[in-house]
């Protein structure tokens, strides 16, 4: 019974999230594309440009090998996101696929990606979520997971999180329709 459970949870977290599927079927319907970059993920109207100059969504982030904030459990930080059409957390997805783990910007969020942040943290069981500690060791005895941030650390909050996935679902979903730039 134990094997059942954890293969029913493996499917469960290896699915794509109902309202991801749904964005990309707008997005597709739309005519828009998700273009990868080193350090960035934009989704562009691809009937107005073939490049991510028409971008309606994006993420940029700070690598976790540039250690700017501390070890932060090797999590890319995010330090620029923009989104119309309701199209953040399709970008969000992405950029936490492609980093392997990924934290809110650490100076300014602003209301709607605080709101996506939430989610995640909330209802997405598919999303891992990891505890982030201040420099000062507030929250646990370990160094891995030590990050600067100008708020405070709590397990309640959802800006001091690392999120990650298993596996490439919505990747994998934008490579089989045709609309994922590498």
């Amino acid at each position: 019974m134990r094997f059942l459970r954890e293969y029913i949870r493996a499917l469960l977290t290896e699915s794509l999230d109902p309202k991801i599927a749904s964005m990309i079927d707008r997005a597709e319907e739309a005519g828009h594309m998700i273009e990868v970059e080193n350090g960035a993920v934009y989704l562009f109207d691809a009937t107005r440009s073939e490049t991510r100059t028409s971008n309606i969504a994006a993420v940029q982030w700070y690598s976790a090998g540039s250690n700017m904030f501390g070890p932060c459990l090797k999590a890319a930080h995010v330090n620029h996101s923009r989104a119309l059409g309701n199209f953040g957390p399709l970008v969000y997805d992405v950029a936490i696929e492609v980093t392997g783990g990924l934290t809110p910007d650490r100076t300014e969020v602003s209301k709607d990606a605080r709101g996506v942040w939430d989610y995640y943290m909330k209802r997405r069981p598919d999303v891992i979520k990891q505890q982030l500690d201040n420099p000062r060791n507030r929250l646990t005895p370990e160094y891995e997971d030590n990050c600067s941030h100008p708020g405070r650390f709590s397990q309640k909050s959802s800006m001091s999180k690392k999120y990650s996935k298993t596996g490439t679902p919505v990747m994998d979903e934008l490579r089989r329709r045709g609309m994922l730039v590498e």
